[in-house]
């Protein structure tokens, strides 16, 4: 009897493990197919985001992403985790995180500049790509238009506006002649924005003279050449490598005493005279836009890419003293005027 009894016991034992092994499988099955409304609603996303390079303009889309997704009340590290990867300006090694980075289940990736879009899609990736700081998206490869593109990417463009920077520059230098850009041709967008430069400069009779670098070591003596070159001013470009070296710029206008314009806002506490810049912290709250549209149910392929929705034009006032350039008589209102 006792010997029946233990095989009793032990069926019953073997009876409850089971049914708890079937209760955890049923669990599982649920989770995988998207759990109860509980469950579904405690969903943490996870997201990636890549920099080609750390520089003001990166680090700026940054926090325009991190502040959209607090703003609109997603809290890190509980309803989301964003990993932040960087190939601090190295393309062997941006091509190397977006292999690893691709090869992992996201739910969103984010693309800090156009080398990283560019190295991202050439990835297979179930993964679905928001992008941001990217000049011309087209010119890129992302699409026929801003419409008409990749399916499972869209984004932000950061193009410059070039008309209204040769607009602002003459009408504090209307003498000026010709001007200067350093430039890097190993960048698509680089070599894009220095010929939309100089093809804004020409409408209004001015040439551009450019100088490359095709890295870092090569910037100060490009900046020294142009200066060389009997130009009114620097109106530098904005691309990932200048972008991480604009202080050898900045000296270089300095020593030869030039005045220096921008198109990023963070050059008005450096020394430039004047900015027309994309704002690049509102291009990363735009992307963080687009960011939420895709977490809550629209695909990619529905959302047209778009340019930054904000523009800063500003003059130093200061800096146009040392120059001794006055500020017009009806100077237009957007413009702000700092010292």
């Amino acid at each position: 009897m006792k010997a029946l009894s233990g095989i009793i016991k032990g069926i019953v034992a073997l009876v409850i493990v089971a049914s708890i092994l079937l209760l955890s499988d049923l669990q599982n099955r649920s989770d995988k197919k998207g759990g109860t409304r509980e469950s579904a609603s405690r969903k943490m996303y996870k997201l990636s985001l890549i920099h080609f390079v750390d520089s003001p303009n990166s680090e700026e889309c940054e926090q325009g992403v991190r502040d959209f997704l607090k703003d609109n009340g997603l809290v890190e590290g509980k309803d989301f985790t964003l990993s932040v990867f960087s190939a601090q300006g190295d393309i062997s090694a941006l091509n190397s995180i977006a292999g690893n980075v691709t090869s992992q289940p996201w739910d969103i990736i984010i693309a800090n500049s156009t080398p990283t879009i560019q190295s991202l899609v050439k990835k297979k990736t179930k993964s679905q790509i928001v992008f941001t700081n990217v000049g011309d998206p087209i010119i890129a490869g992302l699409g026929k238009s801003f419409t008409d593109h990749i399916a499972g990417v869209t984004g932000v463009s950061t193009m410059s506006d070039f008309d209204g920077m040769i607009d602002l520059l003459v009408s504090l230098q209307p003498e000026i002649k010709k001007i200067g850009t350093v430039y890097a041709p190993a960048e698509i967008n680089s070599v894009a924005y220095k010929e939309n430069l100089d093809k804004a400069a020409r409408k209004r009779g001015i040439e551009l003279v450019c100088a490359p670098a095709s890295n870092t070591s090569e910037i100060t003596d490009a900046a020294v050449s142009i200066t060389s070159k009997g130009i009114g001013a620097i109106c530098q470009i904005s691309d990932n490598l200048t972008a991480s070296c604009i202080s050898s710029i900045i000296k270089a206008a300095e020593s030869a005493r030039i005045p220096l314009y921008g198109f990023v806002t963070k050059l008005m506490t450096q020394g430039a005279i004047a900015v027309v810049a994309r704002d690049y912290h509102q291009a990363g709250y735009d992307a963080g836009v687009m960011v939420k549209m895709i977490l809550d149910g629209k695909p990619p392929k529905e959302i047209p890419f778009q340019l930054v929705t904000k523009t800063n034009f500003q003059v130093n006032t200061t800096v146009a003293a040392k120059f001794k350039i006055k500020m017009p008589e009806g100077l237009s209102k957007n413009i702000k005027l700092t010292n």
